[in-house]
């Protein structure tokens, strides 16, 4: 009895040391991967992942105050030079972390005399007068350049407006895209987008998506990320709503980063996917098919394309896309247009993407610049927490019965093997 009593402790001991760690892993990446994200980040998360942010500055700059300076000095004009405003407002809004104390106190004693509405504009007025006149020169020509053209640096030269980019071309050179032309059919979207934003809004007409879908359904060279993000924007504008407009602002950024080829192959499959979930090869083109099967004047023809995607909806599938395109929509609102398409150069699924949108929560421009500094890494600062869901606690409390019961065996088996001497009672004579 003992024998089979001690063989099933060791086989229960051996079981739970392979069984905890496994289970401990699985606790550990449910709880910090970003898979339990909420749609929208919690005060907690956005407090904590500022001041990872403000450390990861404080960290950039050297130690020494001279060099300072001159690091923080040469990073801003650095960005200008590359005509990215947006970064070099973020590094502006960090001279609090990259500078030396001294510095940090002149700052702030300045940015309080700034007559501004928002604490970060006034910050940033504040470090601009620390720089050089030069520097503060070049600062307003690039605001200048980005409100007049805000198509630069995003569409490589030559492209072609109708989207006829392949599906698997690989993220390119953001340096090599410039000279971008704007298009001559854009939309402008009610709501709160800046002014200098609605230039990307690059959806175009139902006659161009009449064009183009017809020229994907005879097989030409067509990228249908681009034609069912055009065709869902499109849609959007005529529905006029809230979520609708949000979703022709995301369809913009997602066309334009596109063109520019700055996505991820991993966000480009994933984002076919949940287009296709939203808008099925299998039903959309036989849809296509029939609308374009016939001749017909021009508007009969458009009409017909519209019916065609609106009959093709998966709703379920759109309304999974459409809390993707909010967290897209988001970015955009909170820093500009090329800015998101900055924060999302680097995202490959849908955790990255709400670890972006925590990020220009947290710091709105300063994500930028920590992207511009760091690229992917910097989606590693965005610090969401811990959400305990119903999964996650069951995975702890069956972490801790393991723990429990480890430690019934190994009290057991001690009781088991180490007996105590018997007290020898001395006999009477």
């Amino acid at each position: 009895m003992d024998k089979s009593s001690g063989w099933m402790q060791a086989v229960v001991f051996n079981s739970l040391l392979i069984l905890m760690p496994v289970i401990a892993a699985q606790s550990l990446a449910m709880a910090f991967s970003g898979e339990g994200f909420s749609d929208s980040p919690t005060i907690e998360a956005i407090d904590q992942t500022r001041r990872n942010m403000d450390e990861t500055f404080a960290a950039i700059a050297p130690r020494s105050g001279g060099d300072k300076y001159k690091f923080w000095h040469d990073i801003v004009e650095r960005e200008l030079t590359d005509m990215d405003v947006s970064a070099a407002r973020g590094f502006l809004l960090a001279a609090p972390q990259m500078l030396d104390r001294e510095s940090v106190r002149e700052l702030e004693a300045d940015s309080n005399g700034v007559k501004l509405d928002r604490a970060d504009d006034r910050l940033a007025a504040a470090a601009l007068r620390k720089l050089p006149l030069d520097i503060g020169l070049k600062y307003e020509q690039a605001q200048a350049s980005a409100g007049a053209s805000s198509l630069a640096n995003l569409t490589p030269p030559g492209a072609d407006p109708v989207e006829t980019a392949s599906e698997d071309e690989s993220p390119a050179d953001p340096a090599a895209s410039s000279d971008a032309v704007p298009s001559a059919t854009e939309v402008t979207v009610a709501g709160n987008t800046r002014s200098s934003d609605r230039r990307f809004v690059l959806l175009g007409t139902f006659a161009d998506l009449a064009n183009n879908s017809e020229r994907w359904v005879d097989g030409d060279r067509m990228d249908p990320i681009t034609l069912k993000m055009t065709a869902i924007g499109l849609i959007g504008t005529e529905a006029g709503t809230k979520l609708a407009d949000g979703n022709v602002r995301a369809a913009s950024i997602l066309k334009s980063a596109r063109r520019a080829r700055r996505m991820t192959p991993e966000f480009t499959t994933y984002l076919r996917e949940r287009l296709n979930g939203a808008l099925p090869d299998d039903v959309l083109k036989p849809a296509l098919e029939e609308a374009l099967g016939e001749l017909a004047t021009t508007s009969v023809r458009v009409d017909r394309v519209r019916a065609a995607y609106l009959g093709s909806i998966n709703a379920e599938g759109l309304t999974e896309l459409e809390r993707d395109l909010a967290q897209i929509d988001r970015i955009g609102l909170l820093t500009s247009t090329p800015a998101a398409i900055t924060l999302i150069e680097h995202v490959k699924d849908s955790s990255d993407l709400r670890r972006a949108r925590l990020l220009a929560e947290a710091g709105g421009d300063r994500a930028v610049a920590l992207v511009k500094q760091d690229g992917a890494g910097a989606l590693r600062i965005a610090d969401t927490g811990i959400k305990w869901t119903q999964q996650l606690m069951l995975q702890v409390m069956g972490l801790t019965a393991s723990g429990l019961a480890l430690l019934y065996v190994m009290i057991a088996t001690f009781r088991r093997n180490v007996r105590l001497p018997k007290k020898v009672e001395p006999s009477g004579i």
